[in-house]
């Protein structure tokens, strides 16, 4: 659960997961490291298309393009609804640093991993009363 990031867009709940082999993979696809693509305005298009098929089932790239299109043709859908989750999937695969990795999981997971600062606070105030 910690490693996977919910990814129901296409119709069907799937999760998206990356470790560094794919991580990897995805840098050898793109020619570029994963710190550059990772950033949201490089997450295009080309992004999403090389990463499902890394990070989802290994279908046939032709597939998740035919699957983009039909999610994009719907108001209000964008790229960013896409390469977001797959950012975050990056993320939680560690090759970003820590640091990232913890901020997706309290995003991702609050439940499981809550906000130190304003536990800490809550704790302080509740002392105070």
């Amino acid at each position: 659960m910690e490693t996977t990031v919910p990814f129901n867009l296409f119709g069907k709940e799937e999760k998206l997961q990356f470790d560094i082999k794919k991580a990897l993979e995805l840098e050898a696809v793109l020619g570029k490291p994963i710190q550059q693509i990772a950033r949201v305005e490089s997450a295009g298009l080309t992004f999403c298309l090389a990463a499902l098929p890394i990070g989802l089932k290994r279908l046939n790239p032709h597939i998740y393009m035919k699957k983009i299109e039909e999610y994009l043709n719907v108001e209000g859908n964008t790229i960013d609804d896409i390469a977001i989750p797959i950012i975050y999937a990056l993320a939680l695969s560690g090759v970003l640093g820590g640091t990232v990795k913890n901020n997706v999981k309290r995003i991702l997971y609050p439940e499981l991993y809550p906000d130190t600062k304003e536990t800490e606070a809550e704790e302080t105030e509740g002392k105070n009363e």
